[in-house]
């Protein structure tokens, strides 16, 4: 008997032994418990998701050029887009956002490294009599002298700090997803807003015509009136558009002002920068293609879909980083120097200093902190979950939005091209009419101003036809790039 339990309690006469064990217990205490948390969302896989017609049926030719704006062959558009892209505020601070994401990554990554540091001081510090100093320091001033250096390394067992720099470095993608989302919209804009500028001028020149055309009409009818041929009433019949023709020339000088003050603030420049842009007159002979993108590459190329899923990885690895939290973890610390009491004795034999050990964390009572953090995390990765896949329903909504557009548009393009050619034709017969004396002139001025009006309403079916084959280079993310994805 007496020899079993010498053999039953052996291992208490080793001390680390019981050090083991007791470290081993705080170690199953310090786990606690992940009860509580929501059930993680997954994202919708995109072939989940019905095209439509519209995205199946479109025939695209070509990809997306880089300087994709260069298509409208406008040296002005050319200019204006390379200052835009130097200068713009919104892109210097989509990159300043990029920089600090990208250096908070490189804290994180540095928090998983081994950790080096010097302190020197000199505290003078009156020492008790009654106190651990002995004498003759106890009861007098002594400068307390210290030179040491301070070695730390987490060893980071449950991956916490990994973790956290792997979010960090997500959200630095999602951040330089973000700058490039920033870039494509810039460049839309610009190009829309150009185009609107396009259309504006012309829309002024056909007021300043319309407006001489019944200036004219006005001075034919004072000559018939003079010359009795005609009533008074006629004259004041003739003078009446041409208020509303003034009112309408001052609008489309307004808008043209205002449009170039828009491009301009887009460019980053005062409004004095565009107040002398005028849009080449060979603007809407442009023939953009439908890119070939469609719509198999949407989803990895546009960068705001990108950014929403370097969000969702990023906040995956926050919750591996709260889960992480939950378990002991140990850090190595070590220190080397020299101290004394006074300075005389600082450097001399007796004074090094020196000690090593781990030390150990242990999450036993946190009052649900880390619970409640836990499920923080959580929530936060399933509402990224959610914007990301709102983010991929709006970009193919927004695809087919423009491609409905197209069509509909270029549908009404070819139809107000062919009133314009009647209303051509028709102009130019009433003239040979007037010239051979087989018709007034009010039915010249009538068919011009038909003319003029056709004009107008085919220059807006252009424009709004170019605007949504910009939209849809938007929608489709702008041109190839290098990035890779989460």
């Amino acid at each position: 008997m007496f020899h079993r339990k010498l053999n039953r309690w052996r291992p208490a006469a080793h001390p680390g032994s019981r050090l083991a064990a007791l470290l081993g217990t705080l170690a199953l205490a310090g786990c606690a418990s992940f009860g509580g948390t929501a059930a993680l969302e997954r994202i919708t896989p995109p072939q989940q998701y019905d095209p439509g017609n519209d995205i199946r049926a479109a025939t695209a030719s070509g990809d997306i050029a880089k300087e994709w704006w260069k298509a409208f062959g406008d040296p002005s558009l050319d200019r204006l887009m390379q200052d835009a892209l130097s200068d713009a505020p919104t892109l210097k601070a989509a990159q300043a956002r990029v920089s600090e994401a990208l250096a908070q990554a490189d804290v994180r990554a540095a928090d998983t490294l081994p950790q080096l540091d010097g302190a020197i001081s000199a505290a003078p510090t009156r020492f008790p009599a009654s106190y651990t100093v002995p004498p003759p320091a106890a009861g007098h001033w002594q400068i307390d002298a210290q030179a040491l250096l301070n070695a730390s390394f987490d060893l980071d067992l449950a991956g916490r700090l990994r973790a956290l720099t792997r979010s960090a470095t997500l959200r630095a993608g999602q951040q330089q997803a973000l700058a490039q989302a920033t870039t494509i919209a810039l460049q839309s804009a610009i190009v829309t807003t150009y185009l609107q500028l396009d259309l504006a001028c012309r829309l002024l020149g056909i007021a300043q015509d319309t407006l001489a055309q019944h200036n004219y009409l006005l001075r034919l009818t004072n000559q018939r009136v003079t010359a009795g041929l005609d009533m008074r009433l006629a004259s004041l019949r003739a003078s009446e558009p041409i208020p509303l023709a003034e009112s309408e020339v001052a609008k489309r000088t307004a808008d043209v002002a205002l449009l170039r003050h828009r491009l301009a603030a887009l460019a980053g420049r005062g409004p004095g920068y565009a107040d002398t842009l005028v849009p080449a007159p060979s603007m809407l002979d442009a023939r953009p293609t439908l890119p070939a993108t469609l719509p198999a590459g949407l989803v990895g190329r546009r960068p705001d879909i990108l950014a929403a899923r370097y969000r969702v990885e990023a906040e995956s690895a926050g919750i591996d980083a709260a889960r992480a939290a939950f378990y002991p973890d140990i850090n190595l610390l070590a220190f080397a120097g020299v101290q004394s009491l006074g300075f005389h004795a600082l450097f001399n034999g007796n004074s090094g200093s020196f000690g090593a050990g781990p030390a150990i964390s242990l999450p036993i009572f946190e009052g649900g902190r880390l619970r409640a953090g836990l499920r923080a995390q959580t929530a936060a990765y399933n509402a990224a979950v959610a914007d990301y896949d709102d983010t991929v329903v709006n970009a193919l909504a927004q695809v087919s939005d423009a491609l409905v557009q197209i069509k509909a548009l270029g549908q009404q393009q070819a139809l107000t091209q062919e009133a314009l050619a009647r209303a051509q034709q028709a102009y130019d017969l009433e003239t040979r009419r007037y010239r051979q004396g087989m018709s007034g002139y009010l039915d010249v001025l009538l068919a011009q101003g038909r003319l003029y009006e056709d004009e107008a309403a085919h220059a807006q079916a252009g424009t709004a036809l170019l605007i949504e084959h910009v939209q849809l280079i938007a929608a489709l993310g702008g041109a190839p790039t290098d990035g890779a994805s989460p």
